[in-house]
């Protein structure tokens, strides 16, 4: 049985906690929240706590969960893993690169294991798609189209804060270019553009991001009114074939299934198929990855840390891009 803790029990710490539910071998015993009373009355089984430092030293644990806002993942983890704890940790990994590359430094110095959590890696229908891609049924690919429209999230302000979260190019953005990193790997150029609030924050962003054969896109939003539902969609178009997934929930992710969503193959000799796809529950599927990697003491193979701290530098990159105007050219991978 691996035991968590799940450090921050707001919005995203629930999704985490309900799906945990749902993956034999693992059980969340303990939280901390600052709103811990609160917590107590809403999860009686559940011992709480409102020191992060009193959970991270809870001996029970093998893991926990990093649910808190971005700027305090840094902390947090590290404080986690110098416990000895293996940590989900959620996303954008951290604030900047620099920030995720000290994270990954202690956890490797733990020799713990560390994941971020991309949960498009866990999604049935972009696991489809990719697996698609894989199996040469799209051809060569040469495009690709992602997006993700929200309104900026109604429970906390702290996203609305550049110091915080970074926007929409950080909060947002990161599940798209995860999901085509993990597609087409590193671009040779990133070009970033959009609108910022009053404060700096990036409110609204379009992303280009150019390979040797291929283009692809992300448009990332903050800034929807507050009866738009959480769009989000991906096209991508081969040499043989192109495959598009689309997903409107009736609010935002926790949602999600209430959703409408459609996922289409269109073929090159005029055949439209619906894609079958698994329909586990992504952060169930994330879990059960994660509690696996930690009974084999194994380096996640979905979602390996090394390629969420890729993911970091291109939204770096991205934040460089649309800060000065101008493209920023990457470094080949080695």
């Amino acid at each position: 049985m691996v035991k968590i803790g799940i450090a921050g029990m707001g919005y995203i710490g629930r999704i985490h906690y309900e799906a945990s539910r749902m993956v034999p071998g693992i059980r969340v015993v303990a939280a901390a929240s600052s709103q811990a009373e609160h917590i107590r009355k809403s999860y009686p089984e559940l011992q709480v706590t409102s020191s992060y430092q009193q959970l991270f030293r809870d001996d029970r644990l093998d893991a926990i969960i990093i649910c808190v806002p971005t700027f305090l993942h840094e902390t947090f983890a590290s404080e986690a893993v110098a416990n000895g704890r293996h940590v989900l940790c959620e996303k954008p990994f951290a604030l900047d690169a620099s920030s995720a590359a000290r994270i990954l430094a202690a956890a490797r110095e733990a020799g713990v294991v560390f994941m971020v959590s991309q949960v498009l890696r866990f999604w049935p229908q972009y696991v489809r798609i990719r697996q698609l891609i894989n199996e040469g049924t799209l051809g060569q690919v040469c495009a690709a189209s992602a997006y993700r429209l929200a309104k900026y999230p109604p429970w906390s302000e702290w996203f609305r804060d550049p110091q915080k979260s970074g926007g929409c190019l950080l909060d947002l953005q990161v599940h798209d270019l995860d999901f085509i990193f993990w597609i087409l790997g590193r671009p040779r150029n990133i070009q970033s553009f959009g609108l910022q609030s009053s404060n700096g924050c990036w409110d609204h962003v379009h992303t280009i991001l150019t390979y040797g054969d291929a283009i692809a896109s992300v448009e990332s939003s903050y800034i929807m009114p507050g009866s738009w539902p959480l769009a989000a969609g991906i096209r991508v178009v081969g040499s043989a074939a192109a495959v598009e997934y689309t997903f409107r929930s009736a609010g935002d992710v926790a949602t999600r299934t209430e959703s409408t969503e459609q996922a289409l193959l269109y073929c090159a000799d005029g055949r439209v198929e619906e894609l079958a796809v698994d329909h586990e529950d992504m952060f169930v599927a994330q879990l059960r990855h994660f509690a696996e990697c930690i009974e084999n003491r194994a380096t996640p193979m979905v979602c390996p840390c090394d390629e969420s701290y890729d993911v970091m530098t291109l939204l770096s990159a991205s934040q460089q891009s649309a800060d000065t105007g101008k493209a920023v050219q990457l470094i080949p991978q080695s």
